[in-house]
């Protein structure tokens, strides 16, 4: 399963590269100069990491890796424990003896339960994986959109209370004044 996902990893990131037709001898290669640095940040995303280390955000490196370190593990461990049990109810309903003793005290309901949690837990790390790559995806995205986001000051957005007396009634409240 992991070497599928890989393989539509490196699919995805090439497909742009790719030309299917070439009409002269001369090797492609892919023209960036005119990308935007939130479309380079995005492509560069799809391996994980690249994207941050693009943006120059180098401190969530640990949180992307350490992520997918954490859900790699938690897949192979729910793995490990589905097989386990799997093979626990197929020899309880054969009418052989339970290899593992820890699961000899159970009876067949709960051999099916607790396989059923086994593989509901793996299949939502594998939902995690997903989830956490396409976050990092937008991460690497919107942290490119933000670089370029003008914050001179030129654009202001200053506010202070405000208290006024009219017709002998006293108003309370505030201020905003916005500045481009």
């Amino acid at each position: 399963m992991l070497k599928k996902i890989l393989f539509i990893l490196c699919v995805l990131a090439f497909a742009n590269i790719a030309k299917a037709q070439r009409n002269n001898d001369k090797p492609y290669v892919a023209d960036t100069t005119h990308w935007s640095k939130p479309k380079k940040a995005t492509y560069l995303a799809l391996v994980p990491g690249l994207g941050q280390i693009y943006n120059k955000k180098y401190w969530k490196l640990p949180i992307v890796y350490g992520g997918f370190a954490a859900l790699i593990y938690s897949v192979s461990f729910y793995q490990n424990e589905y097989d386990i049990v799997r093979q626990a109810v197929l020899d309880k309903k054969a009418g052989r003896p339970i290899s593992d003793p820890t699961l000899q005290p159970l009876d067949d309901a709960n051999l099916v339960s607790l396989r059923d949690f086994y593989r509901e837990s793996r299949d939502l790390s594998w939902i995690g994986i997903g989830g956490l790559y396409a976050l990092q995806i937008i991460d690497a995205a919107v942290d490119a959109h933000l670089q370029e986001f003008d914050v001179s000051e030129n654009l202001t957005l200053k506010w202070h209370p405000d208290y006024r007396v009219q017709a002998g009634r006293a108003f309370v409240g505030a201020t905003l004044k916005l500045e481009f």
